[in-house]
């Protein structure tokens, strides 16, 4: 049987390393699978990992396309990274294009149907982007149901100053009508909005397949040892991951004032720090900043109770770490969490945004440690039987087989009638971007400008991208600005080019790691001026 080629495509291949297509080369790849990756930012040497970015004119225009976005308040639009996706080899070799993070590529939505006309597509749901209008997260608002028309609030991730929501949502279910594609999500609750969601519900293969971990990893260190590592004796260990978005430590800290315990508490936080400080004459408080899985790990094992009342959340994978190191988890009766931790029997559920019932949920936990455990065993029961990597692997491997033998529906797209003062405005305003990227001077970007007859670029004209005409235009503007930019500059160093993304790793994932190098540095610096200044003397 010959082998099926399966490319992965995120935005970078080690951070998220286990869901975004990296540790599936060296996990799925056999003699009957092979497994490739591509990225916009690669921090790995591996051989099997390709960069759509390869060199500096590619870079600029991908940065100065996402000012364009910006200024439209458009998402995956303006693409420099479709066209040389389509171009790579390894696209090419592909039997099938699996997307991770598809709003992070900064790929074009359209290029999902451009793609789908040649090969076959895996879409990984992450998190309910696809379903709305512009927000990965939703939380109460049920706008995603009817158009996203009049957003109520434009100021978090994905940020948009003009409210473009609903013509971002009628440019998705125009993509999906004319595609067959396979959706993947981790979640119940995921696979119940897809199939409500007016976007999505033409496609009809849709695939759970609850994320992994390495359930043994959490067992390497004892509760002794890691309550140990942290002077803790005799109290009740808290954790949590302190965020104000999300993460709903807002509604842990109103919680925490008004619980009355005569047992000693011991809070540990990762990621913000100092969000509990109201507190801390009340409880003792270790704030760990960021951290890496060793001390994650560390910080699992010492905890009795995981908090994780988050207010947004399509899976949870810390929640599956605590339940695998046979930790009770506190979640809210919202999005994918109580599905995932199987509330009420294994994870505690507490009304949605209610302090006092997370209160009351804490105090139970906290005075009962018959409950913590029974609750910790099932959670870790779970864990081993749903959510390994085992299970993960094989599901992904029948996902491969399936996708790769099953038969794509021909959909005849039907191009209804573009509204020709739109189009023209585009027209324009792509001329304005042309100048922008070239100049006035260069020969190349001449024979990009659009010839448009008696108009003028408005630009309080709120261009409508629902229009797959003005999205084959884009296409092709866009296809012949990859081909000229890729041949005419030098590629970028790899050298140099790993060593940025190395740096920019090390900040992301380490950010007291890259501190301290600096700030050993700077004594270095200091001793040696003071000895030569003593030598001198």
């Amino acid at each position: 049987m010959q082998k099926i080629k399966v490319l992965e495509v995120n935005n970078i291949d080690l951070i998220g390393n286990r869901f975004n297509g990296y540790d599936m080369i060296e996990d799925l790849s056999d003699n009957k699978l092979q497994i490739k990756q591509v990225v916009i930012d690669k921090l790995s040497d591996n051989e099997n990992v390709y960069r759509l970015i390869t060199n500096n004119s590619l870079r600029e225009c991908f940065n100065k396309f996402e000012g364009v976005e910006i200024e439209q308040s458009v998402k995956n639009i303006y693409s420099i990274t479709s066209p040389n996706l389509m171009d790579l080899k390894a696209y090419k070799e592909a039997d099938i294009i699996h997307f991770h993070m598809f709003h992070n590529t900064r790929l074009s939505l359209y290029s999902l149907k451009k793609i789908s006309e040649e090969k076959k597509i895996i879409l990984s749901l992450h998190d309910p982007w696809f379903i709305t209008g512009r927000c990965i997260h939703f939380f109460e608002c049920q706008k995603w149901r009817n158009g996203c028309k009049n957003c109520p609030k434009l100021n978090n991730l994905f940020y948009f100053s003009k409210d473009n929501c609903n013509d971002m949502w009628n440019l998705k279910k125009l993509i999906f009508e004319n595609i067959d594609i396979d959706l993947v999500v981790a979640t119940d609750w995921m696979k119940k909005l897809v199939k409500e969601s007016p976007i999505t519900k033409t496609q009809k293969n849709i695939h759970k397949i609850p994320l992994g971990i390495d359930c043994e990893k959490f067992l390497k260190v004892t509760k002794e040892d890691a309550k140990k590592r942290y002077k803790i004796k005799d109290e009740v260990v808290l954790f949590l991951r302190a965020q104000n978005e999300f993460k709903g430590t807002p509604y842990v800290l109103e919680a925490l004032k008004m619980l009355e315990t005569e047992k000693k508490i011991t809070i540990i936080t990762c990621d913000q720090k100092h969000l509990l400080d109201e507190v801390k004459d009340k409880y003792h408080i270790i704030d760990l900043g960021n951290i890496q899985d060793d001390e994650m790990i560390y910080a699992m094992n010492a905890c009795d109770i995981f908090l994780m009342p988050s207010t947004g959340e399509s899976f949870g994978m810390m929640a599956i770490e605590a339940m695998s190191c046979s930790k009770p988890v506190v979640v809210f009766d919202n999005s994918a969490l109580p599905s995932v931790t199987k509330a009420p029997e294994c994870g505690y559920l507490v009304k949605n945004k209610d302090s006092e019932d997370l209160m009351k949920a804490i105090k139970f936990l906290v005075e009962n440690q018959k409950e913590r455990e029974k609750r910790g065993i099932l959670g870790r029961k779970i864990v081993e039987e749903e959510y390994s990597n085992e299970v993960y692997n094989n599901n992904l491997k029948r996902l491969y087989n399936k996708v790769y033998k099953r038969k794509i529906k021909d959909i005849k797209t039907n191009i209804s009638q573009s509204d020709s003062y739109n189009i023209k405005q585009f027209k324009l305003y792509l001329n304005q971007i042309t100048v922008r990227l070239f100049g006035t001077e260069n020969e190349f970007g001449k024979s990009l400008m659009f010839e448009v007859k008696k108009a003028r670029y408005k630009s309080r004209y709120k261009i409508k991208y629902a229009d797959l005409e003005l999205q084959e235009i884009l296409h092709e503007y866009t296809t012949k600005l990859y081909e000229y930019l890729a041949k005419n500059d030098k590629a970028i160093t790899n050298e140099k080019e790993i060593k940025i993304q190395k740096i920019k790793y090390l900040i992301i994932n380490n950010p007291g790691f890259v501190i301290e190098k600096a700030k050993n540095r700077i004594i270095t610096r200091l001793k040696n001026k003071i000895e030569k200044r003593d030598e001198n003397v």
